[in-house]
C-alpha cells in the first residue's frame, strides 16, 4: 500500500499537467483556420494563447530557437496577442512554448510551419468564378480581397475601384468609392443581357499599417 501512493501522486500530477496543455489554445490570429498552425513568411502574423484553467499573468511564451521571434506580448480579457516574426529553415518547424509564469516549467510547445502569400486579388463577393448567374451577382453586396489558395486573412479592404458594363443599349463607366456594389451598378447588371462582360478596373485597396496597393482588374461574364 505504501508504494502505491508515490505511484498515485504521479498519474495526479501527470493527469493535471497534461490536462493544463491541452486547456491551452494557440494560432495565428491572421490564418483563416484555427487548427492549421502557419505562419507566413513576409507578411503580418499575431500569435495568440488562451487558457480555460490559466489566466496570461500565469503564461509566459518563448520561443525554443531562432527560427522564431515574438515581440513585447498584449493581454486582451483571456488572450495573450504578440506579434511574430518567422524565419523558417528547410521546412523545420519554429517552435513556441508556454511556460508557467511561476515555475517557469513547459506547460505546452506548439509547432509552427511557414507558408507563403500568394498577391491578393479582388473578388466580386463570394464569386471565384470568371462567369455567374446573375441572380448570384446580384446577391452580392461588395468587393473583397483574397489570397488564392491560401488560409492568410489579413484584413485587406478595396479602397475605391471603376465599374465597366457595354451592352446594345450603351454602356456605363461608375468610379465608386469604397467597396460596395452601388445601387447604379446592381442596376446595370439587371438590365445587361445574358453574355455581357462587366469590368471592374482600377482598384485600390489598403490594410491597417500598410500602403495602399494596386490589385489586378476583374472581367466578370453575366450567364
Amino acid at each position: 500500500m505504501k508504494q502505491a501512493i508515490p505511484v498515485l501522486l504521479f498519474v495526479l500530477l501527470a493527469t493535471g499537467a497534461y490536462g493544463q496543455a491541452d486547456s491551452v489554445r494557440v494560432w495565428n490570429k491572421w490564418c483563416s483556420s484555427k487548427d492549421t498552425l502557419l505562419l507566413f513568411a513576409g507578411a503580418n502574423n499575431t500569435i495568440q494563447v488562451c487558457s480555460h484553467t490559466l489566466k496570461p499573468s500565469e503564461m509566459v511564451l518563448k520561443p525554443v530557437d531562432k527560427t522564431l521571434r515574438i515581440g513585447k506580448p498584449e493581454v486582451k480579457g483571456d488572450t495573450i496577442s504578440v506579434l511574430a516574426m518567422p524565419y523558417p529553415s528547410h521546412n523545420k518547424p519554429m517552435r513556441l512554448a508556454v511556460l508557467n509564469a511561476k515555475t517557469k516549467k513547459v506547460i505546452k510547445t506548439v509547432d509552427f510551419y511557414s507558408d507563403e502569400v500568394p498577391a491578393p486579388v479582388a473578388r466580386v463577393g463570394n464569386i471565384q468564378t470568371s462567369e455567374a448567374v446573375r441572380k448570384d451577382i446580384l446577391a452580392q453586396n461588395s468587393l473583397k480581397v483574397a489570397f488564392p489558395k491560401s488560409l492568410y486573412s489579413y484584413p485587406y479592404t478595396i479602397k475605391q475601384y471603376i465599374f465597366k458594363i457595354h451592352t446594345p443599349k450603351g454602356g456605363a463607366t461608375i468610379p465608386v468609392n469604397g467597396f460596395y456594389l452601388t445601387r447604379d451598378i446592381l442596376a446595370q447588371i439587371k438590365d445587361a443581357p445574358a453574355g455581357t462582360i462587366m469590368e471592374f478596373t482600377d482598384i485600390k485597396a489598403t490594410c491597417p499599417e500598410c500602403a495602399t496597393r494596386d490589385l489586378p482588374d476583374i472581367k466578370l461574364k453575366v450567364k
